[in-house]
């Protein structure tokens, strides 16, 4: 399959151009999530054919849930539910309670698709932006400085042979309550996030107190688009409310602007209210939004 995948992108990158207004897929993103550890890319991934023997759509279930897209040309012709059909069964073969599926919130064909198939909306997922100049040295009235970081804590840059592990074992703790968090071996976590294409770790930074990581952030350079992508951003709860998320969130972006990028974004979901404050308060905004669609695989079929 992976001989398809410029294909498989055209299709993508039609979608985010209808749902999004930009492209927010590459190539290296694709071959970066065919490559993971834990996807089977024979039983995982599908796609679906036009008569022409053009690709007009695609899905991927992973653990976080489904995607499925159907080339805007190429709507109304029953292929979205073709791969609802396919992500649920596919779903139901690894054992998952429910079925959670990620579309775009300006996608209403994908919405009345799966609200008619029973699915019911849990939660969002805002981009939030930043532009970055030399005022991202955090000198500008409408860019707060970092606070300094209360006594006993201290920074560095994260050394991923040092601190991978820890790191991984701390994002569990960090994201225990999180709707969508599911822990996974070092290996598909290390594939995910610190073996990308795209990761920074000269911008990547951790927290300690003692012996002990409080907090952490791993980033990634987008340098087609001259972008600082905040990747994960998490502080062990018993070090919360310190203002070290904010040192994390505002040193990152001093060194996205330093290393010469002109944007920083990151993602946050709707039921994360405390990070959604902190992001506001550092200057971002929301651009567009995705929402996740569940229902419990044992439930009837709705169709």
């Amino acid at each position: 399959m992976f001989d398809e995948a410029p294909a498989v992108l055209a299709v993508l990158t039609a979608r985010d151009l209808a749902d999004l207004g930009a492209p927010d897929y590459t190539l290296s993103d694709l071959r970066d999530e065919w490559g993971l550890s834990d996807l089977d890319l024979a039983t995982d991934a599908v796609v679906a054919e036009a008569p022409n023997g053009k690709i007009a759509g695609y899905a991927i279930v992973r653990r976080p849930g489904t995607l499925a897209v159907v080339a805007p040309e190429h709507e109304g012709q029953g292929i979205g539910t073709k791969l609802l059909r396919w992500s649920e069964q596919r779903a139901r073969e690894q054992g998952r309670p429910r079925y959670r599926q990620w579309i775009a919130a300006n996608n209403h064909r994908a919405r009345e698709l799966l609200v008619g198939a029973g699915y019911e909306h849990r939660r969002s997922y805002w981009r939030m932006t930043r532009v970055l100049d030399a005022a991202s040295s955090l000198s500008r009235r409408d860019a707060p400085e970092a606070p300094d970081l209360p006594s006993g804590y201290r920074h560095r840059t994260l050394d991923v042979a040092r601190d991978g592990e820890t790191v991984h074992a701390l994002d569990d703790i960090c994201f225990a309550g999180s709707s969508d968090h599911e822990p996974g071996p070092f290996e598909a976590f290390a594939d995910e996030h610190l073996r990308a294409h795209d990761f920074d770790p000269t911008a990547s930074l951790v927290i300690e107190r003692g012996d002990e990581l409080a907090g952490y952030l791993l980033a990634r350079r987008w340098r087609g688009e001259s972008v600082g992508f905040v990747d994960l951003l998490g502080v062990h709860p018993q070090h919360r409310g310190r203002g070290i998320g904010t040192w994390l969130l505002l040193s990152a972006f001093a060194r996205f602007a330093a290393a010469g990028l002109r944007e920083a974004q990151l993602g946050v979901a709707s039921d994360n209210p405390r990070a959604l404050r902190i992001y506001e308060r550092a200057g971002m905004h929301p651009r567009f939004r995705s929402d996740i669609y569940e229902r419990p695989a044992e439930a009837p079929d709705a169709r």
